[in-house]
């Protein structure tokens, strides 16, 4: 079987693509180990963190917003989260206009005192998350570009962390997480394209729109897997990710959070209670600059 990514279609087990993301688990006991492997891979795959009941109900409540608003087909069992045949929307993984589906019950598990263990012990100190959620509801269709989070919250800490939790089981056709391994090392993308702000220098954010380059060019591998619900995948500032594209006829519901240590300076983008997010990234007057003007100005 072949997977949309980007503007390519890669068989799994090939030298661009692999299904077998490898779990974490063996190491999830060992703190040394457990930091090696994320400093070796740039990510980490563990299974069954969260509590699997706890992250059911939220992803039932937030289910049962999307189906008040006719976003899934009426005749599917709401708990399979079936796009509606006749959408009304058009596909996207924006995080934007989802704070009505931001329940007490997501928080519940993406805030959760089990992960929240896990992070301080990579971290090695008291840690914080950020007050934004980014929650997606990817429709069919749907898909999440190349980049590296350090583009669009590199202000403060580069020990910042994100943990991506598929809210339900997420097979590969409905365009899960695919990180490219070790890219988190390449010195020459993270001197020049790892330095650069959204909002300050007006990019898209995007490294390229070609990830078979990333293999070709640069020596990486896609990785990804089948996910089951309670799974986490933690990845490094720094490392290139995106998702498939969701060619199922389900919508990929996932959450991102961040987590840093508390005594590191905190990206003034995402601090407080209520934060202000990205302004000239996210505004409509903006004019971004294209992928291909950014890879030129960088000169990789």
């Amino acid at each position: 079987m072949k997977y949309q990514f980007g503007r390519c279609e890669f068989e799994a087990e090939s030298k661009y693509l692999t299904l077998r993301m490898r779990a974490s688990n063996d190491v999830l006991d060992d703190t040394h180990a457990l930091r090696e492997r994320l400093d070796a891979d740039g990510f980490l795959l563990l299974r069954d963190l969260h509590d699997r009941d706890e992250v059911l109900e939220a992803r039932r409540e937030i289910l049962t917003v999307m189906a008040e608003e006719g976003r899934l087909d009426p005749d599917a069992s709401l708990m399979d989260g079936v796009a509606h045949p006749d959408p009304k929307e058009v596909a996207t993984s924006s995080v934007r206009g989802r704070e009505h589906l931001k329940t007490d019950s997501l928080k519940r598990v993406v805030y959760g005192r089990r992960i929240r263990t896990v992070f301080e012990r990579l971290l090695g100190g008291d840690v914080m998350s950020y007050n934004f959620q980014w929650l997606r509801t990817a429709a069919p269709g749907a898909a999440s570009p190349i980049h590296a989070d350090v583009v669009y919250m590199g202000r403060g800490t580069h020990g910042l962390l994100t943990c991506w939790t598929p809210l339900g089981d997420i097979t590969p056709d409905m365009g899960p997480l695919v990180v490219c391994q070790s890219s988190h090392k390449w010195r020459n993308v993270i001197e020049t394209y790892g330095r650069s702000d959204v909002d300050r220098d007006r990019t898209q954010g995007v490294f390229t729109n070609n990830p078979a380059e990333l293999v070709d060019t640069f020596g990486g591998r896609w990785v990804t897997t089948a996910f089951a619900t309670g799974d986490v995948v933690i990845v490094n500032l720094f490392n290139l990710h995106g998702s498939l594209t969701n060619c199922s006829n389900r919508y990929r519901i996932s959450c991102d959070t961040r987590y840093q240590r508390t005594d590191e300076p905190v990206d003034d983008r995402w601090s407080g209670t209520h934060p202000k997010a990205h302004d000239a990234f996210w505004s409509p007057e903006t004019k971004l600059e294209s992928v291909e003007t950014s890879r030129a100005r960088w000169g990789i």
